[in-house]
């Protein structure tokens, strides 16, 4: 063939092939579906544990700033419900007087400048016994007259004792540590569940709860794995070990004070 030839036969060649190609259809290949997992279906949503919240003890400020501003407090809601008065785990002693035995106890293992401060609930209502202060013979005094002669206003009572650690946090400008202890021996009345003021604590401020749950084993509304710590005792040694363990979650805190 000619060269002249050649050049006409590859031009019709490449006119050829361009015209296949812009006129063939491409098939585009779909994505492959990404396989999902679906989560098990809890029965409560909890919220993150640590506070965001820098001002969850109000925006007042209190007229008497307290000298320390690092000072830790514990305020410990007592069960005062008539079940208190039976002596299952507890020997030949009450649970209300073995529980204010290991309270007592517990009250003589604080630092000097701790503060220590008690809410009750018996016949004579969900109340503060003893205000969150350093005098421990006023506390003790508050603790002996306790009754065991009530329901179990668990959700009022955790409410109260939430609102006496904000006001000691307004006089340390949110610093410090804060430790809402309860010993209890049973479950809340009906429409009295203490969940609700939990997740609120938990998600809005830096309060520690801790629960030592007398003769009643895990089954118990304030033991919230990762929100609250929960000890079972099923007799007074458990008891006492129950409350020391508070003071040793308090040497290893890592909640932060607000700023």
């Amino acid at each position: 063939m000619k060269p002249a030839g050649r050049i006409i036969f590859f031009i019709i060649l490449v006119v050829f092939f361009y015209s296949i190609n812009k006129h063939q259809k491409v098939r585009v290949r779909p994505p492959t579906p990404v396989a999902t997992q679906t989560s098990p279906a809890r029965e409560t949503q909890s919220p993150p544990r640590g506070f965001n919240n820098r001002t969850w003890y109000g925006k007042e400020t209190a007229k008497d700033i307290d000298s320390l501003l690092t000072r830790r407090n514990f305020l410990i809601v007592l069960d005062g419900s008539g079940s208190m008065a039976d002596s299952q785990c507890s020997g030949n002693l009450s649970k209300i007087v073995a529980a204010k035995q290991a309270i007592a106890a517990f009250a003589t293992k604080l630092r000097p400048d701790d503060n220590l401060g008690l809410c009750a609930f018996d016949s004579k209502g969900v109340t503060e016994r003893s205000p969150l202060s350093l005098n421990r013979d006023a506390f003790n005094k508050a603790l002996q007259a306790v009754r065991s002669d009530s329901n179990t206003p668990l959700g009022t009572a955790v409410t109260l004792g939430y609102s006496k650690l904000q006001k000691q946090a307004q006089r340390q400008l949110g610093y410090g540590e804060y430790y809402l202890v309860v010993v209890t021996d049973g479950e809340a009345d009906k429409g009295n569940d203490p969940r609700d003021i939990v997740n609120k604590i938990v998600s809005q401020s830096p309060v520690l709860i801790s629960t030592i749950g007398f003769c009643i084993g895990q089954g118990h509304s304030l033991n919230r794995p990762g929100l609250t710590m929960y000890h079972d005792a099923t007799n007074l040694e458990q008891l006492n070990q129950g409350l020391e363990s508070v003071l040793a979650e308090s040497e290893f805190s890592d909640v932060p004070a607000a700023k």
